[in-house]
């Protein structure tokens, strides 16, 4: 059978060798061990934010290029549409298509400020140098010019280009 024993309090206290906490022994984070970890959290934002600024970056320049093919392709098919000619002006970093109707210019859709909406800068690499007016006639061909014309795209460090050949096709790569 079991033993029973009796314990007095005194006992107890003892045994579990416990005693009351003084003020100076709370549990917590000492400063310098909170500004060290905010110093190292600085560090890892300050290198990954370089990537995600770049990432940004890269991604309003591709979206600008889409905006400004597209742009050029609608100019093609209102020609083509149309069975009259069509214009696509850049004027700075603004884009807009004008089409013929019965002899009088019309602009018909809103200017596309691309430097106002993704932030970049276009350029002509067109010869002459500069050009900022592509033609289009009624079958869809570019007016004009022998050769392509070409809208720089730039944001940063990174260019991408536009162009459309002399037989009316939009590329936004290998051009």
């Amino acid at each position: 059978m079991s033993k029973r024993r009796s314990f007095m309090v005194g006992e107890l206290v003892q045994s579990h060798g416990s005693r009351p906490e003084s003020p100076s022994r709370r549990a917590g984070f000492t400063i310098i061990e909170l500004m060290l970890v905010l110093v190292i959290a600085g560090i890892i934002i300050a290198i990954s934010g370089h990537g995600l600024s770049a990432a940004f970056a890269g991604n309003s320049r591709q979206s600008a290029t889409r905006v400004a093919a597209t742009t050029l392709f609608q100019a093609r098919a209102v020609a083509i549409q149309r069975a009259r000619q069509s214009w696509l002006i850049r004027s700075g970093n603004t884009i807009k298509i004008i089409g013929d109707s019965s002899g009088t210019k019309v602009q018909l859709m809103p200017t596309v400020d691309l430097n106002q909406r993704y932030g970049v800068t276009l350029g002509s690499a067109s010869t002459p140098s500069g050009r900022d007016t592509v033609s289009f006639d009624p079958r869809g061909l570019i007016t004009g010019t022998t050769t392509a014309y070409k809208i720089t795209i730039t944001k940063g460090t990174g260019v991408d280009t536009v162009c459309v050949s002399g037989l009316g096709n939009t590329m936004a790569r290998g051009c």
